[in-house]
């Protein structure tokens, strides 16, 4: 690792490399299989129940096939992910919007400026508003939360969901 000095440092090369937060955001398509999901869930809790009562019925293997139901329609659900990333605004972008769309309502204003919030995927104003619809207030919460932390939050990254190293002396000496 090279170590620079104040006399080495590029400051323009640094400037032009610099980007602001991002946030992402995962929703999903198919949020409707959680009920389904629940219904299975509790299937499988009274097949289960039924066979340690009745030691025979696990033969039959209900909870086995309800067990493989759950198991796919918890693919559908995890395969109907959208990650989504977003880039925050300062306060001027957001009044340019304003100026910019003076007749616009709330909402419609709102979407303009989240549709060119978000990077990937792109979308378009009217996107946002069919994406609201689709999934729902809790789903596009979230979104509207990596929004706000995009555009407020101090960028940190955090590594607390990494194993902890061992390392001589913490207890594991050899």
């Amino acid at each position: 690792m090279s170590t620079k000095t104040p006399q080495d440092f590029d400051l323009d090369a640094w400037l032009d490399g610099a980007d602001r937060p991002q946030r992402s955001v995962t929703v999903y398509q198919k949020a409707g299989l959680i009920a389904e999901l629940d219904e299975l869930a509790s299937k499988i809790e009274h097949a289960e129940a039924d066979e340690e009562l009745e030691p025979s019925l696990s033969e039959v293997g209900e909870s086995r096939r309800l067990r493989a139901k759950y198991a796919e329609a918890a693919k559908q659900f995890h395969d109907s992910a959208l990650t989504l990333r977003i880039q925050g605004h300062y306060e001027y972008e957001k009044q340019e919007f304003k100026d910019a769309n003076k007749d616009a309502t709330e909402g419609e204003l709102g979407r303009l400026i989240l549709a060119d919030a978000i990077t990937s995927p792109r979308f378009t104003p009217a996107q946002v508003r069919k994406l609201e619809k689709v999934i729902g207030p809790a789903q596009f919460g979230l979104i509207f939360n990596a929004y706000h932390q995009a555009s407020t939050a101090v960028p940190v990254v955090s590594a607390d969901f990494l194993p902890k190293s061992s390392t001589a002396g913490d207890g594991d000496e050899l």
